[in-house]
């Protein structure tokens, strides 16, 4: 698994994060502004403001639904993943991964420095890496 695919579940919750606010905005703009009178010509052109914001709220929703399927199937691929590394590993990496610790904050649950608990981590994924590479005959 490349650290990419290791990551994504934290890209994907940041991801929702990031819709949920754009949503919660989206739902806060009131498209039907007062009227204010001025001597300026507007022109004849105008936007139709409701059309717009029921295409952008739709498209957030449907991205939102998109990442929330996406953060199952990724988390189902991290967990498999984890549950298949052997036992200090497997902790650090759930630590790192599935809930989004800091070396230190690991190091301080395993028993590890900060450190060592990187290290670890770094060590096991190129090993990992570098198996899978052996494996399919890559080079």
């Amino acid at each position: 698994m490349t650290v990419k695919e290791l990551f994504s579940v934290q890209h994907d919750e940041n991801k929702l994060r990031s819709l949920h606010i754009e949503l919660a905005r989206h739902e806060d703009f009131n498209p039907y502004k007062s009227n204010i009178i001025s001597d300026m010509p507007k022109g004849s052109g105008g936007k139709n403001f409701s059309e717009w914001y029921a295409e952008r709220g739709d498209r957030i929703r449907r991205e939102i639904a998109l990442y929330e399927n996406k953060l199952i199937e990724d988390e189902k691929k991290v967990n498999d993943y984890i549950n298949s590394a052997p036992r200090p590993e497997c902790d650090i990496i759930r630590f790192r991964v599935i809930n989004n610790l800091s070396w230190e904050e690991i190091g301080a649950y395993t028993g590890y420095s900060g450190r060592q608990v990187s290290r670890k981590f770094w060590n096991y994924l190129k090993k990992d890496v570098q198996n899978v590479q052996d494996v399919s005959g890559k080079v």
